[in-house]
């Protein structure tokens, strides 16, 4: 996971290829101007998902993981939060390949949450293969509207498949 504000994205150059288009992309554009659903960037190795969402409780929560697709998200509107685990998990049904979805809930024992807020300006990366909880509400609040963007960048090895 990276967690950062937008303004320092260009730290992160090099890290991949899909990474590197998205600075880019975000160095001459406003992405609150994108309208919502699906807009291509580099066709399918980079595009964006801008949606409005909900936020929820944890406990009506899980998390995704991705084998293909890292996810960059931002919020627009509203604000979230988020939790990660490098620790153990347990797949929660099958995993989605033409989705590139699958999800799944903390090991039993696995309390090595990691968590951040978006708004204000933040961005966070998960990381292939990471298991992420997204769009949890704020503490102290109830759950609420949003709008936000997930970012989806291919993999390095999987730049020349999609």
């Amino acid at each position: 996971m990276i967690y950062d504000g937008l303004d320092a994205i260009g730290l992160y150059r090099g890290l991949s290829r899909g990474l590197d288009v998205l600075i880019d992309w975000l160095g001459k554009n406003d992405p609150a101007d994108l309208p919502l659903g699906i807009t291509e960037i580099d066709g399918k190795r980079v595009y964006a998902n801008v949606m409005n969402t909900s936020t929820k409780h944890e406990k009506d929560a899980r998390f995704e993981m991705h084998r293909k697709y890292m996810d960059v998200q931002i919020d627009l509107e509203g604000a979230e939060c988020f939790k990660t685990t490098p620790g153990a998990v347990v797949p929660a049904g099958d995993f989605d390949e033409a989705a590139d979805k699958g999800y799944c809930h903390a090991a039993e024992g696995n309390d090595d949450l990691l968590e951040g807020c978006l708004a204000g300006g933040r961005f966070v990366v998960f990381m292939i293969g990471e298991p992420h909880m997204p769009n949890l509400v704020t503490p102290g609040a109830e759950p609420g509207a949003i709008k936000k963007i997930c970012f989806k960048v291919a993999g390095d090895q999987f730049w020349d498949e999609v």
